[in-house]
C-alpha cells in the first residue's frame, strides 16, 4: 500500500524538455551548422587555389623549360605576352628574356590572373652559351 504523507500531486514529475530547452538547442545546432557549411566553403576554395596553383606552376616551368632546350644562339631578347585559362581564371602570361651579357641571359616567366582573383606565381632561371 502507497501512502503519502504530503500531497501526492507535488511528487510527480513531468517528463520532457521545456520550450526555451528546444529552442536554446536548435539554436545551438544551426550555429554548429553553419560553421560546419563555411569550414566546407573554405575548403573548396582552398583546394581549386591549390590545383590552380599546380597547374599554373607546371605551365611556367614547361614554359622555362622550353627557352632553355632551345640553343643559345637562338634565344632573342625580349617580352612576349599571352592569356591562358586555367581552372575558370584567365590568366596573363609574360615571358621575359633578357640578355644580362653575350653569353648569359635572365629568363623570367610571370603568371597573374587578369581580374586578381587566384593565385599567381613568378620563376626565373638564367641560360648560358656553351663555354
Amino acid at each position: 500500500m502507497n501512502t503519502c504523507t504530503h500531497s501526492c500531486s507535488t511528487h510527480r514529475r513531468v517528463v520532457g524538455f521545456t520550450l526555451i530547452e528546444v529552442i536554446g538547442a536548435l539554436v545551438i545546432f544551426s550555429v554548429g551548422v553553419l560553421m560546419v557549411m563555411q569550414v566546407g566553403g573554405a575548403l573548396s576554395t582552398q583546394t581549386r587555389y591549390a590545383g590552380a596553383r599546380s597547374q599554373i606552376v607546371a605551365l611556367a616551368n614547361e614554359q622555362l623549360d622550353s627557352i632553355e632546350a632551345t640553343p643559345f644562339d637562338s634565344i632573342t631578347a625580349g617580352t612576349k605576352l599571352d592569356t591562358v585559362v586555367v581552372q575558370g581564371w584567365s590568366y596573363r602570361r609574360t615571358v621575359v628574356v633578357t640578355a644580362l651579357t653575350p653569353v648569359l641571359a635572365r629568363i623570367e616567366v610571370t603568371l597573374a590572373t587578369v581580374d586578381s582573383s587566384g593565385p599567381s606565381h613568378a620563376v626565373t632561371s638564367y641560360t648560358s652559351a656553351v663555354w
